[in-house]
């Protein structure tokens, strides 16, 4: 039986790298991304937003290939489909939906702002057009959803949500893990504190 000071490995080194990069590169992304866009700035302070931009981006991109070359048993681990039983494993059905939606979406804007950025003279008006509402406002939507939705809903598991962005182990408490994940903690755990 577990003491109520064990600590259970819930957030790896790849993981919590990964997702740190990750949303402070998506937000300094957006913001650059909007200035641009929403606020039409001068023409030198534009061209400079935009080398910023590209250069976040360039580095967003790094950030998805290092957690798939270094880490891929994290990124492809998350088993989806049919639960049978309403205890819920590492992962809820809405982790599970809104992790497909998210790398869908980080994907898609890799995708597209290379496309926009090394090949905008070879796609044509037409799809360079299409590209690029796509990549506009398929950020700002998931940025809306990040924001409404990921964030508020994150807080609601304060030692989960530590358990990510704290520095150090990426660790929970027992009882966090009891009572959100309680099939995970019988199946899948991984003490951090094992004493013999």
């Amino acid at each position: 039986m577990a003491n109520h000071n064990d600590r259970i490995l819930r957030f790896h080194v790849a993981d919590k790298v990964f997702h740190g990069l990750n949303a402070i590169l998506w937000f300094a992304l957006v913001i650059t991304g909007a200035i641009v866009y929403l606020c039409k700035p001068e023409a030198a302070t534009g061209e400079s937003l935009m080398a910023w931009h590209v250069g976040l981006g360039i580095v967003f991109t790094l950030n998805l290939v290092g957690y798939l070359l270094f880490a891929p048993e994290r990124f492809f681990k998350i088993p989806f489909g049919p639960v049978e039983v309403t205890p819920q494993g590492r992962y809820n059905a809405g982790q599970k939906a809104s992790y497909l939606l998210f790398t869908a979406a980080i994907v898609m804007l890799i995708v597209t702002g290379w496309l926009l950025w090394v090949f905008a003279p070879a796609i044509g008006k037409d799809a360079f057009l299409t590209m690029w509402y796509l990549h506009v406002w398929g950020s700002l939507l998931i940025t809306v959803l990040v924001v409404c939705a990921h964030i508020p809903l994150a807080l609601l598991s304060m030692s989960h949500f530590l358990g990510i962005w704290r520095i150090g182990t990426g660790d929970i408490s027992w009882e966090a893990a009891e009572h959100h994940s309680p099939v995970w903690l019988e199946k899948d755990v991984i003490r951090t504190n094992i004493e013999k």
